[in-house]
């Protein structure tokens, strides 16, 4: 079964569909969450937990594969003609799909560096991860990224365009902007929600059952999502569930009702943010 939802508009595919990161700084102050590092904005930051453990990464997930040619930076907020040096800054950072990983290093200066990727990377997913920084205020300041730029040739995959999308987007919304599937180690079900508005769905079971692909426009709400797909508009029940495994956080989306394929009838967790 191949299907795609009739009159769905296209996701832009050099876009990033979302972003995740290790872990996101609370302190109480207004928040750094993730997608600040793609909004095009100097004024807004991630910072990272200081006792994460682990290297900082920022995940970028994407609907279908791209190839990403250059990563840009700003390492942090102006301050003058300088730059400001209260929090870590990122000075070796790579760049990796499944297959290899591309070593950046960035300078303590102001301003979007932007460094040429070679080889380019390629993917679904593109993990930045920081492995070294410059030092901070104290050595107990959090690592902070003001903004990440990832582009294929002269085309911007983040920026104010992502912001703009993220805007239009309530809250119950953003807690599904994963990929999803049913089981981490080995997937039948794969759901992503776009920040754009589309999802898409596979479906390849392992045993019985014929394999499935919807595409389509959606929209959220606290306990409920409306899926438009297959020139019929589905509203299905949903949870999200905080969850801790082992001491690990992460968080359950359940799905009931009548879905757009039997299959979505069952119980996801994000994918892993790290690559193998």
């Amino acid at each position: 079964m191949l299907a795609a939802a009739s009159g769905a508009a296209p996701a832009f595919a050099e876009d990033i569909a979302f972003v995740e990161p290790s872990s996101e700084l609370d302190d109480g102050k207004p928040a750094s969450n993730a997608w600040n590092a793609v909004d095009g904005k100097d004024s807004t930051q991630w910072c990272a937990k200081a006792d994460q453990g682990g290297s900082a990464i920022l995940s970028f997930g994407f609907d279908q594969t791209v190839t990403v040619s250059h990563v840009g930076l700003v390492l942090a907020a102006p301050k003058g003609e300088s730059l400001d040096k209260q929090h870590k800054r990122a000075r070796v950072v790579t760049v990796g799909d499944i297959e290899h990983r591309v070593e950046a290093r960035f300078k303590d200066a102001p301003g979007m560096q932007v460094l040429e990727l070679s080889p380019p990377v390629k993917g679904r997913r593109i993990v930045l991860e920081v492995l070294e920084t410059w030092d901070g205020a104290s050595p107990t300041a959090p690592l902070c990224v003001t903004e990440v730029l990832l582009k294929k040739g002269g085309t911007e995959m983040t920026g104010g365009h992502l912001a703009t999308k993220l805007r239009a987007l309530n809250t119950p919304a953003k807690r599904l902007l994963h990929e999803w599937l049913d089981d981490p180690s080995a997937p039948t079900r794969t759901l992503l929600f776009n920040v754009d508005g589309t999802f898409t769905y596979k479906f390849e079971p392992l045993l019985e059952g014929k394999p499935a692909k919807l595409r389509g426009k959606w929209t959220a709400w606290d306990r409920g999502i409306k899926l438009e797909t297959l020139g019929k508009t589905f509203t299905v029940a949903s949870r999200v569930t905080k969850i801790d495994e082992g001491g690990e956080p992460t968080v359950e989306l359940v799905i009931s009702g009548d879905a757009p394929h039997a299959s979505m009838v069952a119980t996801f967790r994000p994918a892993p943010k790290r690559l193998p």
